[in-house]
């Protein structure tokens, strides 16, 4: 009498065989095969999804983007700043500038003209966060 984990591993072996991973089936699991009714139905089975599956043809790709995607690998993306940030940079370096040579009446400005400065690099990054952003599909439902 076979056991369940004796079918399961034949059965992982006939899946790698049938699959070309390894050569064909071993004298151990031909000798089950013949014994077991459960694996001869489940090796009928899946002989016949294998040829089924072999005999689909597949289209080819419209675009090829290896050659995109090739020169993307192993290429180390440098973070850079965007060219809108250089005027802010230089206000904020201007100004700590300033502070330091200068000794400014007003304390309060101290922390407005840096913390106006982050806001503004931060509207130019991540874009406005007030719009908003909608696709031609949503747009053509609604008649616009």
């Amino acid at each position: 009498m076979n056991t369940n984990s004796e079918c399961e591993r034949v059965r992982l072996a006939l899946m790698a065989s049938l699959d070309g991973e390894t050569a064909d089936r071993s004298a151990l699991e031909a000798q089950h095969i013949s014994t077991c009714s459960s694996c001869q139905h489940w090796l009928k089975t899946q002989q016949g999804m294998t040829e089924e599956l072999q005999k689909l043809a597949y289209p080819r790709a419209q675009v090829d983007l290896w050659a995109a995607v090739e020169n993307r690998i192993g290429q180390p993306q440098q973070p850079r700043l965007p060219h809108q940030l250089w005027p802010i940079v230089a206000i904020v370096l201007a100004w700590r500038a300033l502070q330091l040579l200068v000794d400014l009446p007003i304390p309060v400005l101290h922390p407005i003209v840096p913390l106006v400065a982050a806001v503004t690099a931060l509207w130019l990054i991540a874009g406005d966060p007030l719009a908003i952003e909608t696709s031609a599909p949503e747009l053509e439902k609604r008649g616009v």
